[in-house]
């Protein structure tokens, strides 16, 4: 008797064993075809004028590229929390191996525009729905100074994927993550941005804040960024989020990091060094914008919102 009770044991923890294996197999295979997915993505060769490459070196500060890129472009590592993810911020003083022929301006527009390396493969946590509005301007202004830029060399591992992070993808958890997956990439890009000091301007630049804040900026739970993210602030004038905030309060947090009540924000989370380098026109531009959205009621916890 005993020994059969053993025999069932075994067996069912086989059944179990091999249903678990099963699973891990669909799970890479599914998560596997996502993250090679072919985008045929083609951009045709040009060259960015070199005398855009002061405005780009600008925006490539205000815009967060050194966040993920590191202060000198030569590559960071932004996560490594595995078996979840390992992100890494590509070197951008160096064509990828491979590809050192090509244009950086072909580079920056797959990237920027459609959240695709040079073989057309998707990105890992590229906030490339968001750059997609960039203006072609723009583009080629960050294509010129990133041309500018001497080598840089670091020892850096390879992006990759693990088992839970795979899981989390493939269940529908991790929105954003694979932006070239919500691109329209048959949308063309404007040819330059609106005016300077405007709402206009103010709106096209905080298109940047949407993957973080959401496309009603009044923000929420982070979907992206890896476990333990704090829940992005609420930006509309409401009463949990900018209402009683002055022109003078968002400048001031920009620059500083410090909100009106003297607490910080979350340097990890809200690159507030980044957004602190825009101008001050640039600056005024999306407070016009934040200012003209609805309130909307979205509930953060204080205690963790960035």
């Amino acid at each position: 008797m005993t020994g059969k009770i053993v025999r069932r044991a075994l067996y069912g923890a086989g059944v179990l064993l091999g249903l678990c294996l099963l699973a891990a197999a669909l799970v890479y295979a599914l998560s596997e075809t996502r993250l090679r997915k072919d985008y045929a993505i083609h951009v045709a060769p040009a060259t960015a004028d070199p005398a855009l490459a002061a405005q780009g070196k600008h925006l490539a500060r205000s815009r967060g590229c050194a966040d993920c890129h590191g202060d000198d472009f030569g590559g960071k590592v932004l996560l490594d929390e595995m078996p979840f993810a390992r992100v890494v911020g590509d070197d951008l003083t160096r064509m990828p191996a491979g590809h050192e022929k090509a244009s950086i301006r072909e580079r920056m527009f797959r990237a920027l525009h459609h959240g695709v390396d040079m073989d057309s493969r998707p990105l890992l946590m590229m906030p490339s729905k968001e750059f997609a509005s960039l203006s072609v301007q723009e583009i080629d202004a960050l294509s010129a100074y990133f041309a500018t830029l001497a080598p840089v060399r670091h020892e850096l591992p390879d992006s990759a994927m693990g088992p839970i992070g795979r899981a989390l993808l493939v269940g529908g958890k991790l929105d954003g993550f694979l932006s070239a997956e919500t691109i329209d990439h048959a949308q063309s890009a404007v040819a330059a941005p609106p005016s300077l000091g405007t709402l206009e301007y103010g709106r096209h630049a905080a298109q940047l804040c949407t993957g973080c804040h959401r496309g009603d900026f009044a923000g929420g739970r982070m979907d992206h960024g890896g476990p333990g993210m704090p829940p992005a602030a609420n930006l509309t004038p409401h009463a949990t989020g900018l209402a009683d905030w002055s022109e003078r309060d968002f400048i001031v947090a920009m620059r500083t990091g410090r909100r009106p009540d003297g607490s910080e924000l979350d340097g990890k989370a809200m690159p507030w060094r980044a957004v602190g380098q825009a101008s001050d026109a640039e600056l005024h531009s999306i407070w016009l914008f934040l200012r003209s959205l609805p309130p909307v009621a979205r509930e953060t916890d204080a205690g963790d919102r960035r």
